[in-house]
């Protein structure tokens, strides 16, 4: 009997340590304290995360953007020479909204020729009457950089400036006569303007308009017989080289055609020369801000046989 009872007290011993309503409550007690502080560690990383989108909400959106859509390298300049609408099918828009003014445009003058007309001429090697139209635009280089003036002639013969001189660009090497393939180089002279085209809707111009379409490539392979002219996804590939047209969204959102080494073409001689946007030395076009292009464009007139000179 001694021998049980003792045994039974070890017994009743064990369990009152081990299973005890106390010890085990204690032991529940010490877990469900834990749940507060992830609660409050939670709060706190959901906080910090809107803290850090809100202040740096841009910069994280465009290092995204950057890391899984990076953009086109930069590609040369382009022109088109006839136009055929892209027939591909299922291609992505090549549309982009015309955006807002973000700087001052080019304000209407009626500045009288003055001497910056004659200079111009002068510098060009022209008179007056070698400019067959009405409306003309000079492009006066410096290095890289370009101031560019608009005139028009007048009832009475009176050559006027129509807006404020514009800032622009030429191209990397500069403004030369004797312009080659793989020049960078705009060319010097003078040239009718033809047509305008765009990534962009037309934005009201007289002239013919051109909306640039998903398969509109302009052909940059000398060898090509399409050398310096506009082909569109069902033409042959005869050509190893090419611009894609539609890709240049900041550089053709508008874009002005003259005609240099257009008729007929010459496969010695550059490609793809326009007067176009640009905020930085061009490939061998003439850049300006878009929205002094997209005010030239409401301004310039087929039936005023424009032309452009570059000097």
């Amino acid at each position: 009997m001694e021998y049980k009872n003792n045994k039974t007290a070890n017994r009743r011993r064990y369990k009152s340590r081990y299973h005890s309503p106390h010890n085990y409550k204690t032991k529940r007690g010490g877990s469900s304290n834990r749940a507060p502080i992830l609660i409050g560690v939670a709060t706190f990383l959901i906080l910090a995360s809107l803290v850090l989108v809100f202040a740096f909400g841009d910069n994280i959106y465009n290092f995204l953007d950057a890391t899984f859509h990076p953009s086109a390298l930069p590609l040369p300049e382009s022109e088109t020479m006839g136009v055929v609408l892209a027939t591909e099918e299922n291609a992505p828009p090549a549309v982009v909204d015309v955006p807002e003014a973000t700087e001052a445009e080019p304000e209407p003058t009626q500045a009288d020729q003055g001497d910056d007309f004659v200079r111009l001429l002068t510098a060009a090697s022209l008179k007056a009457e070698d400019l067959k139209g009405t409306q003309a635009i000079f492009v006066e280089s410096q290095g890289t950089s370009a101031k560019v003036y608009f005139f028009e002639k007048n009832a009475d013969g009176q050559w006027t400036r129509q807006f404020d001189i514009v800032d622009g660009f030429v191209g990397t090497g500069g403004v030369s006569d004797n312009v080659g393939p793989a020049d960078d180089t705009t060319p010097k002279g003078t040239y009718n303007i033809e047509y305008a085209m765009g990534t962009n809707m037309n934005p009201g111009t007289a002239l013919e308009y051109y909306q640039i379409q998903y398969g509109m490539n302009w052909v940059t392979d000398p060898a090509s017989v399409n050398y310096n002219r506009l082909v569109d996804a069902s033409s042959p590939v005869d050509y190893t080289s090419s611009q894609q047209l539609y890709e240049y969204t900041k550089s053709y959102p508008y874009a002005v055609v003259f005609d240099y080494n257009r008729d007929p073409v010459d496969n010695t001689k550059g490609c793809a020369r326009f007067l176009h946007v640009a905020t930085a030395p061009t490939y061998g076009g003439v850049g300006i801000s878009e929205n002094a292009l997209g005010v030239i464009l409401g301004w310039l007139d087929p039936s005023a046989s424009p032309t452009i000179t570059i000097l």
